[in-house]
């Protein structure tokens, strides 16, 4: 049952992204088969969905628990296996995560926890993506994305429970650049060696916003930021 709507999520997205938007994923290496963590930085509540459009394979997504309240949407999310992360259970989600790439399959996760700041900087990252890449043996993939911030609707959510802002984005230039895999090496208890991993893997998810940025640019699109933004 989850394959199945894992699988229409999928197409569901890839259709929308590549129908209704204008978005391209730019791979700077071939990406592994199999197992793997995929870790972009966060700067709409939208971003999960779109995920969900980007590898060739199914990918079970860490997503806040706010989004599993709201009737219909948390359906099918749960439906679809993706992963509920509740405040103060982080390690139920670590686990659940765990278990899916143990079992062969892709795991997206946003490393910051929280939407992305408001001018685009990246807020300080977490540490679960390089733990479970650490835990499963499995490649970390960096991702980064760049968008068109005049196409980004801001909305406060006082419903089904969930008090939350939210920034989403339906329409408009959304460019994602996916770096070449990280290998984790050592432990996932290695408390310095992940903190040093972690900073590695939000240096590579800066500079491919860079690089997705720079595509925008290219494209003549108008631009709600500009390049020197990124590179604080």
């Amino acid at each position: 049952m989850n394959t199945f709507f894992n699988h229409l999520g999928q197409q569901i997205a890839y259709f929308y992204v590549r129908r209704l938007m204008r978005s391209e994923i730019e791979w700077e290496t071939e990406i592994p088969a199999g197992p793997k963590v995929i870790a972009a930085n966060h700067p709409t509540t939208t971003d999960p969905f779109l995920m969900m459009s980007w590898p060739l394979e199914p990918v079970y997504i860490l997503i806040t628990e706010d989004a599993f309240k709201v009737p219909l949407v948390g359906q099918f999310l749960r439906a679809a296996g993706h992963i509920p992360v509740y405040a103060n259970r982080g390690r139920e989600a670590f686990e659940a995560g765990l278990r899916l790439l143990q079992s062969g399959h892709a795991v997206g996760i946003f490393p910051e926890g929280a939407l992305s700041d408001d001018n685009g900087q990246l807020m300080p990252a977490r540490s679960g993506a390089v733990r479970l890449a650490a835990s499963a043996g499995v490649p970390l993939i960096p991702i980064g994305i760049a968008l068109d911030k005049h196409f980004v609707t801001r909305r406060q959510l006082h419903q089904f429970g969930v008090k939350e802002s939210m920034r989403w984005f339906w329409l408009g230039a959304y460019e994602v650049s996916a770096g070449k895999p990280i290998i984790i090496e050592h432990a996932e208890d290695d408390f310095e060696a992940v903190k040093t991993s972690t900073d590695r893997l939000m240096q590579e998810i800066k500079r491919l916003m860079q690089r997705s940025a720079r595509r925008l640019l290219d494209a003549s699109w108008p631009l709600g930021f500009e390049l020197e933004d990124l590179s604080a």
